[in-house]
């Protein structure tokens, strides 16, 4: 069965984020999960069809039409945005059901759409979108990405999610380092900010990492890109400042020394962000240990991790 269309909220500059206020470009399946001058998380909750009105079903039933095209912008980089699908799969293949998915682009979010039995769920948008990009926060679930919508009707293959682990670490109230498997994080006292989107608990808001199929990147990269080993980093979202420290396992064996580059994909579709959202962007450089065991970001200017968010290396070009 596909799921009825989610509608849209509408974004408008509100104090340091977005306002998200209910619009009447097409119906929801499920009760908005923000509240004017905040934003949605997007993360993974309940099925929220449970909460729909009666009348908000009769308008999911109309016939969906975008014929007169999107309302007229006067935005730069702007894309009509007519319908998204997408679908997401465990690492087994096996459809990934109850998680919910976004439409967000710089100046409108949509409301968020839960994948069904199928792992599937569909947008019918018809708005012009600054930047737009299908968006998934995993929470503490799920490691979380964004990946650029460029066309007026997209259709994504098969979208494989990557579960984080089940316990997390806090971050010390201090400068300190926290731990996730073989992934090490320093940061400095008072650094980290988290999202105010999200849920304000210790356990979405505890370190984790979790390594990521490169063949199975939910954000694609270009090729081009030539990024070998991915990892994803939560809570998503979370600026450090200044940058921390990230070490991460030398699972490509490179020679002790090898100079890397570190990459991101943003997740964030706002101003002032470290890399372009929906896309991967360079966040410096870094070093392979003298024992060749693991890989750390260099110190100084224009290195370490500014945000967090899934990371790629690959060897310094």
């Amino acid at each position: 069965m596909t799921p009825r269309s989610p509608g849209l909220l509408l974004a408008v500059p509100f104090a340091m984020g977005l306002a998200l206020l209910s619009g009447g470009a097409c119906s929801s399946s499920s009760t908005p999960a923000a509240s004017p001058g905040t934003k949605d998380s997007g993360a993974p909750h309940g099925d929220a069809g449970d909460t729909m009105n009666e009348d908000a079903g009769e308008d999911a039933d109309a016939a969906f039409s975008c014929a007169q095209g999107c309302p007229a912008s006067t935005l730069a980089n702007t894309t009509c945005v007519v319908t998204v699908q997408a679908s997401l799969v465990g690492a087994s293949g096996a459809p990934a059901s109850g998680l919910d998915l976004l439409v967000c682009g710089d100046n409108l979010c949509s409301l968020p759409g839960q994948t069904d039995s199928q792992g599937a769920t569909q947008f019918e948008l018809c708005e012009a979108m600054v930047l737009p990009a299908l968006k998934f926060i995993g929470g503490p679930g799920y490691v979380s990405f964004a990946t650029a919508v460029t066309q007026a009707n997209t259709t994504f293959a098969p979208i494989t999610v990557f579960p984080l682990p089940a316990t997390g670490a806090a971050f010390p109230s201090s400068a300190g380092v926290v731990t996730s498997g073989p992934v090490t994080l320093a940061v400095a006292a008072g650094a980290v900010t988290f999202d105010p989107s999200q849920a304000d608990d210790a356990n979405t808001q505890a370190f984790r990492a979790a390594q990521v199929d490169v063949t199975k990147v939910p954000a694609p990269f270009p090729a081009s890109l030539g990024l070998t080993v991915v990892w994803g980093l939560a809570p998503v979202n979370a600026t450090l400042t200044p940058s921390a420290t990230l070490t991460i396992p030398n699972t490509e064996a490179w020679p002790a020394g090898s100079a890397v580059d570190f990459y991101m994909n943003g997740v964030e579709p706002a101003a002032g962000v470290a890399v372009p959202y929906g896309a991967w962007g360079p966040v410096g450089t870094g070093t392979v240990s003298q024992d060749g065991t693991t890989i750390t970001t260099d110190t100084g200017a224009g290195n370490g991790i500014p945000v967090l968010s899934m990371v790629g290396v690959r060897l310094h070009q």
